[in-house]
């Protein structure tokens, strides 16, 4: 990399420590004092000024600036296996360079193949029943489909849309609200570490050791969106910060859909609410397909989606007859089964339960919800 190439990098690097202000503004003083470098040459005065915000705003920025390692930063991420890619170069998403507001730099670890087409499934962390198994649905044909399956790695809609499609041998992006040396949620660490074992990536635009701030998480999700070319909100309250990354979606030019709900439930609000206001309604990954651009259909393998989805009892064919059995007394169970009330129903020993259950999780016809299983499908 040339010296001056390699100097702005790192300026950048530097600048994507702040946390008082978004990257945007930032961009918009790059552009009037001619590229990062030159930005970190000013003072708090001609940065308040210039820039049209307060004084202590650009003080803090400017001392933010000056405690700030990149070279530190840049030595932790390859102890990590992490590479930091700046706006300036190649391997750097294209559709995110493209948004109104992109990272000044992010964090990859795992690998973001440029000729595979993403698509976000995202969600409450309160998801219900319906949610689970919708998410896991989804995000299983997707992949399946050829699609890299994006989401934020967060509880409930997030690890669901994750985990599908790591069993379906899909490639899933995970977008995090902290730095890649912090796993949020913690109990995730494991789920992290498939989605780059299986050829997908961890992608944030904090430093390393970023820890999980509340501020983070609406800033990661316009990434998440803006990976994408389009949004999928399975389920989520009107609070709920799917609809953050919706609306980011929109900004960016991207689809958004969405997945009808219960008009009783909760979390069923927000997706409603979208389809009400012009969000493509969601049935099968079809629909999500059929309203990507042109661009982002070559080599998609389409064939059979529905029957797959819709079919699970011709998926039981090539599977053990002790998983059939107890797919089929899970599926009988209004409320699922668990581990205990399959081995009183079918009378087994604990042991043939489990093996039954690991048969039927990787063939991706039950999906875990508390302590119990439910179909998948």
């Amino acid at each position: 990399m040339p010296i001056k190439t390699e100097e702005e990098k790192l300026a950048r690097i530097r600048l994507n420590f702040t946390s008082c202000m978004r990257s945007d503004w930032i961009l918009k003083l790059m552009e009037l004092y001619g590229g990062a470098g030159a930005l970190l040459q000013r003072g708090a005065g001609e940065i308040a000024a210039d820039g049209g915000i307060s004084f202590e705003t650009a003080e803090r920025f400017t001392r933010e600036m000056r405690g700030a390692d990149p070279l530190g930063e840049l030595e932790a991420a390859r102890k990590a296996g992490v590479r930091i890619l700046t706006e300036q170069e190649e391997g750097y998403p294209e559709l995110l360079r493209k948004i109104p507001d992109p990272p000044l730099a992010i964090y990859v670890r795992g690998e973001l193949p440029p000729e595979i087409p993403a698509v976000a499934v995202v969600g409450t962390r309160k998801f219900t029943d319906y949610g689970a198994r919708s998410a896991t649905r989804f995000a299983r044909e997707l992949a399946r489909a050829g699609l890299a399956v994006v989401s934020g790695l967060a509880r409930g809609v997030d690890t669901a849309a994750h985990e599908a499609a790591v069993k379906a041998g899909g490639k899933t992006w995970a977008v995090l609200g902290t730095g890649l040396n912090v796993c949020y949620p913690p109990e995730n660490r494991k789920l992290a570490e498939k989605i780059v074992s299986s050829g997908g990536a961890l992608v944030s635009e904090f430093p390393m050791d970023s820890g999980p701030r509340p501020t983070n998480f609406p800033r990661r999700n316009r990434v998440i969106s803006g990976l994408s070319y389009a949004v999928l909100v399975v389920e989520g309250d009107y609070s709920s910060g799917a609809l953050i990354t919706a609306r980011a979606a929109l900004e960016q030019g991207r689809e958004v859909l969405a997945l009808p709900g219960p008009v009783d439930s909760a979390m069923s609000r927000g997706p409603n609410m979208l389809l009400k206001n012009g969000a493509a309604l969601a049935e099968s990954a079809l629909d999500i397909i059929a309203a990507l651009p042109a661009e982002a259909l070559f080599g998609l393998k389409t064939s059979g989606l529905a029957e797959k989805g819709d079919k699970p009892e011709a998926r039981l064919k090539g599977l053990s007859p002790d998983a059939v059995a107890a797919y089929r007394a899970i599926r009988e169970s209004r409320e699922g089964q668990g581990v205990d009330g399959l081995a009183e129903k079918l009378g087994w020993p604990v042991q043939r339960i489990a093996a039954a259950l690991f048969e039927l999780e990787a063939a991706s016809l039950i999906t875990p919800c508390a302590d119990k299983y439910k179909p998948a499908l």
